[in-house]
Parts: structure tokens; C-alpha cells; sequence
């Protein structure tokens, strides 16, 4: 004869919404760490990006006389990425221009994040080599360097 229902053993609504409350508390506080630390992955990624684009422009400069966008720079092999070769890696898209009147003199590069909080850094390099940052809004010639 099976067990009456009083005798049965199982969870009390009490205990589970204690255990509820737990992962609550638990997911609460791990969520915007994982948050921050995928923030700071991808703006490592694209400072480093950004660098890599700076030593192949500085060797295309070399061979050719001008400066390259990130088409030429991948055609001539320079950049292998095809991420980065498209324009778009680890939450970043990027761009590179260079200036038509006179493509031997400059280029400028820019990372901006495709989120869209206004927590996440933008970054730009040019012919320099310095890496500026601006938080929110797009970083230019003008923004304080890394």
C-alpha cells in the first residue's frame, strides 16, 4: 500500500524559495563582474588591434610610400586577422582612414564599441603611435593617450 501523502518527503515551498533567493544573491553579484571583466577583455583586444595596425601601417609605409586601408593592409598580408581584416573583432568595430589629398602623410584608426553603454572606451591611433581613449564618445587626435 503506497505511503499517504503526509508521509511523502520532499522540499517545502519555504526551502525552495530560500534556495531561490540564494542564486539570486549569487547571480546578482557574479553577473556585472562577468560583465566588466568581458569589458576589459575586449578593450585589451582592441588596444592590441589598434597596434597591430599601427606596425603594418608603419611597414606599408615603408614599402609603398602611403599609407593603407585595412583592405590593402590585409590584401598585401599585413593583417592576417580576418576579423579584424572585416572590421570587426571582440565587440569592436574599426576603421581606418587615410587621407586622400595626400595618403603619405597620415592615417588615423578607430576602435568604437559596437554596445551600446556609455561605459565602454573608444579608442583611435594615428600616425604617431599613441593611443587615445575617450569613454562614451568617440576618441579623437585630441583625447587623452592610454
Amino acid at each position: 500500500m503506497p505511503p499517504c501523502p503526509s508521509q511523502q518527503r520532499g522540499f517545502s515551498l519555504v526551502e525552495l524559495l530560500i534556495v531561490v533567493a540564494v542564486i539570486g544573491i549569487l547571480a546578482a553579484i557574479a553577473i556585472p563582474h562577468y560583465l566588466h571583466a568581458r569589458q576589459s577583455a575586449s578593450a585589451s583586444s582592441a588596444i592590441s588591434s589598434l597596434r597591430l595596425i599601427h606596425s603594418s601601417q608603419t611597414a606599408y609605409h615603408a614599402l609603398h610610400g602611403v599609407y593603407g586601408d585595412l583592405t590593402a593592409l590585409g590584401n598585401e598580408g599585413y593583417i592576417s586577422d580576418p576579423s579584424l581584416r572585416s572590421g570587426f573583432k571582440s565587440h569592436y568595430a574599426f576603421s581606418v582612414t587615410v587621407d586622400s589629398t595626400n595618403p603619405s602623410v597620415n592615417y588615423e584608426a578607430t576602435a568604437t564599441p559596437s554596445q551600446t553603454p556609455t561605459i565602454w572606451h573608444h579608442y583611435f591611433i594615428d600616425a604617431s603611435g599613441v593611443i587615445r581613449y575617450a569613454v562614451g564618445t568617440p576618441a579623437t587626435s585630441s583625447s587623452p593617450p592610454i
